[in-house]
């Protein structure tokens, strides 16, 4: 479990108390609500906050910002991502991973162009499924399905999907309502630099009646 207790941040978090179990999580929110300073904090990132989070030794953060130069080949940034887990495993392992996923003729296509010749759609599939593929108890996302097509889209909710039967904890951001709002996922809104459950968020606006 992530713990989070009277965060606070800048002007876009205050005094915020949460907790996530390990499963499936989704925080909504608009766009500038404060989605990705929240996770920054949680990942790490952002050090400089009030408050405490414990839970969070053991993730992997997928941001909207990822640093490194976009001539970087399609195999050096998955050989890049792979030593973040110590040799854990190998590229066989990658590539059994990815035609699980339907996805080799695509990583054999894109595998010796720049990441900058892929689409957008195209390099965060490949970020999403290549992060996913390491070995964390936590995984968190900021609005992982910007800019993926349907297609896109429910292969990156199946892979959500196994992460969780594998006991693992998922997070991920969206201002966006559908198609989440069907998913077996425990659900969170960040409005008013405030992070509410459903009932909370009913209890709220029932007091300011």
């Amino acid at each position: 479990m992530i713990a989070i207790q009277n965060l606070s941040f800048a002007s876009m978090i205050e005094n915020t108390n949460v907790s996530f179990q390990l499963g499936l999580n989704y925080i909504y929110g608009k766009n500038g609500s404060g989605k990705s300073t929240f996770l920054d904090c949680l990942s790490g990132i952002i050090h400089n906050y009030s408050g405490t989070i414990t839970g969070n030794d053991d993730l992997v953060y997928m941001n909207q910002n990822l640093y490194f130069s976009m001539k970087l080949k399609v195999k050096d940034y998955v050989q890049f991502v792979l030593t973040l887990d110590r040799v854990k495993h190998t590229y066989n392992d990658y590539f059994a991973y990815i035609e699980s996923i339907s996805l080799k003729t695509f990583l054999d296509e894109a595998w010796n162009s720049e990441v900058s010749m892929l689409s957008g759609g195209e390099r965060r599939k490949l970020f999403f499924v290549t992060t996913c593929y390491l070995d964390r108890e936590w995984y968190v996302f900021d609005e992982p399905f910007a800019g993926v097509d349907d297609e896109g889209k429910q292969l990156l909710t199946t892979i959500l999907e196994r992460l969780v039967a594998s006991k693992k904890g998922v997070l991920f951001t969206s201002h966006e309502r559908i198609p989440f709002e069907n998913m077996d996922a425990t659900m969170y809104t960040l409005e008013n630099k405030q992070i509410y459950t459903p009932f909370e968020q009913k209890q709220t606006a029932t007091s300011n009646h």
